[in-house]
């Protein structure tokens, strides 16, 4: 097989993963990860969330190590991994043979993960900080890289964020605006999101049998993956149409996604999205974002609904 192409490699290290899943409706005090960091005005540099056997959600934000302290909790509903780092590719054309043969390598060199979202242009994944090193040679080694490419690792320069943030007001993290910038709102429907449950070891397996699929131009809109308790992998695929492998579970579904300025730069966006679709009674199956990106994956149906009322909180050209 040709090696496979991909943009790049984007690196972030010293992060923590702050982890909570809870029954829905259950415990009305249960206040949702997304808007305690909102309200400490914490940002997320990737976030999955995710309803499970449909009562039970599940909430990841990757958050900088400094902020540690000030999400610690006796709550029994968060969990936390510290010395994560994320680890981001540019795949092309969102085709499954790259995405299964991904998965593939991670299972077979045994390297687990925390994480892994993709959302529009960009799939990452959270791994121990320790792995980091062995993940980038893999990647380096199997796909086919830009030929000037080194793995960009972005730090954080104090000196320059202030500096931006005097000049280009737009950048403030202060969330002041009443309708957040983007660049549009795309809504894709007829999709089809498959639920799987399996262990860590057989990790290497699904990703064969995704890289194997018959028709190799076969595109998959959306994905998220973790880890939970015992070594179990929970994974959701969303594609244009069903997929040769059993699922858990499967329904028809559809995606809402945007990308805007300065996303990363921002906090409370995506609270301030789904606290928007929730008080329009909205149910949101899936929510992604890394980088500048948000995807919210809907049940059939809802999608035209949630971009109307997104209107009220986001500018759209």
């Amino acid at each position: 097989m040709d090696p496979i192409k991909i943009n790049g490699i984007r690196l972030n290290k010293n992060y923590v993963q702050v982890t909570q899943a809870y029954i829905a409706g259950q415990d009305q005090s249960c206040v949702p990860l997304y808007q305690v960091l909102a309200s400490n005005k914490i940002n997320m540099v990737s976030m999955t969330l995710g309803a499970i056997d449909n009562s039970k959600v599940f909430v990841s934000g990757t958050i900088a190590s400094k902020h540690f302290q000030q999400v610690s909790s006796p709550d029994e509903s968060w969990n936390y991994h510290r010395d994560v780092c994320t680890i981001s590719i540019y795949p092309h054309h969102y085709r499954l043979q790259p995405l299964g043969f991904f998965l593939y390598l991670l299972g077979s060199q045994k390297i687990s993960f925390q994480n892994l979202i993709f959302s529009n242009a960009m799939l990452t994944f959270v791994v121990d900080q320790t792995d980091c090193d062995t993940v980038i040679d893999i990647l380096s080694k199997n796909f086919d890289l830009p030929p000037s490419h080194v793995p960009f690792e972005q730090e954080e320069n104090v000196e320059q964020t202030k500096f931006l943030k005097r000049r280009y007001p737009e950048t403030r993290a202060t969330y002041m605006e009443k309708r957040i910038k983007t660049y549009g709102i795309t809504l894709v429907s007829d999709l089809n999101l498959c639920s799987y449950l399996f262990s860590f070891d057989q990790l290497a397996e699904y990703g064969h049998l995704i890289q194997s699929m018959q028709d190799k131009e076969d595109k998959f809109f959306y994905i998220s993956a973790y880890m939970a308790t015992l070594g179990q992998t929970h994974l959701f695929l969303l594609t244009g149409k069903s997929i040769s492998i059993p699922a858990r579970q499967t329904c028809t579904a559809e995606l809402l996604s945007f990308h805007g300025p300065h996303f990363g730069d921002r906090h409370s966006i995506i609270s301030r999205a789904l606290n928007c679709l929730s008080q329009k009674f909205i149910p949101v199956l899936q929510t992604g974002c890394t980088g500048a990106s948000i995807a919210i994956v809907l049940p059939e149906g809802y999608g035209q609904e949630a971009k109307t009322a997104l209107k009220d909180v986001f500018e759209i050209p």
